[in-house]
C-alpha cells in the first residue's frame, strides 16, 4: 500500500511532467483549444442555470477564463473570485474585472479587498476548479499549496465543481489522499466527462 509520502513523491513527477507540457504548448493551440473549453462550459446547463460563479483568474498557461468573467457580468450573475490570504483563501465578489482587481505578490490578478465585499461560501451555485491535472476518477492534482482542496470542501453540495483542463491534462490515474477534494465534471477540447455518481440537482 502507498504511503502518504509515495504519494507526495509521485504528485512531484506529475506536477513536473505536466508543467513541462503546458509550457510546450503553442500559443495557437492554446488560445484555439481554450476557447473550445469555454465555449463548452458557456454553453452547459451548469452554467446557464448558476446565479452565482466562483472562477480563478488565469496565470500562466491555464486555460483562459476571462471570456467567462466577461459572460457572467454581461448575463447578471453574480462572480465571485480568489484572494491568497495567508495558507487560505478568502472569496470576494467582483463586479468590474479592470477596477476590483490588483496584481498580487505571486503576479496573478486577485480581488482588492479595499474595495470588494467578501462572499459567503454557501451562495455559489458553480465552481471553476483549477488545477495541474485530473483523471477520470475526477481525482485532481493541484500546484501543491493545498487552497484549494481547503476550500472546495466547505462549498454547498449542490454547487457543481468542473475542472477546465486540455486534453494533456487528463491522466488515466492521479494519486490521492483522504484530503484530496475531487471535481465533478471535467471538460476538455474533446469531451466532456461527468461523474454519474454525483446526485446533480435538476436543472
Amino acid at each position: 500500500m502507498k504511503t502518504d509520502e509515495d504519494a507526495a513523491l509521485e504528485k512531484k513527477k506529475i506536477r513536473a511532467i505536466i508543467k513541462n507540457l503546458l509550457e510546450g504548448l503553442p500559443l495557437r493551440d492554446h488560445k484555439l483549444k481554450s476557447s473550445i473549453i469555454t465555449g463548452s462550459l458557456l454553453n452547459s446547463g451548469e452554467y446557464n442555470c448558476a446565479h452565482s460563479v466562483f472562477v480563478y483568474y488565469p496565470f500562466r498557461k491555464e486555460i483562459d477564463t476571462r471570456v467567462i468573467i466577461k459572460d457572467a457580468l454581461a448575463k447578471n450573475k453574480k462572480i465571485i473570485l480568489p484572494k491568497v490570504s495567508g495558507s487560505e483563501l478568502k472569496i470576494f465578489f467582483v463586479n468590474d474585472e479592470l477596477k476590483d482587481l490588483r496584481r498580487s505578490n505571486f503576479d496573478i490578478l486577485e480581488p482588492d479587498e479595499t474595495i470588494c465585499s467578501e462572499a459567503p461560501v454557501d451562495i455559489i451555485d458553480l465552481v471553476i476548479v483549477p488545477g495541474l491535472c485530473f483523471d477520470l476518477n475526477f481525482n485532481r492534482l493541484g500546484y501543491g499549496g493545498g487552497f484549494y482542496d481547503k476550500i472546495l470542501g466547505k462549498f454547498s453540495s449542490r454547487a457543481r465543481k468542473i475542472a477546465l483542463a486540455f486534453d494533456l491534462q487528463i491522466l488515466d490515474n492521479i494519486p490521492s489522499c483522504p484530503h484530496d477534494q475531487k471535481v465533478d465534471i471535467i471538460i476538455t477540447e474533446s469531451n466532456i466527462y461527468r461523474d454519474i455518481a454525483i446526485d446533480r440537482a435538476k436543472y
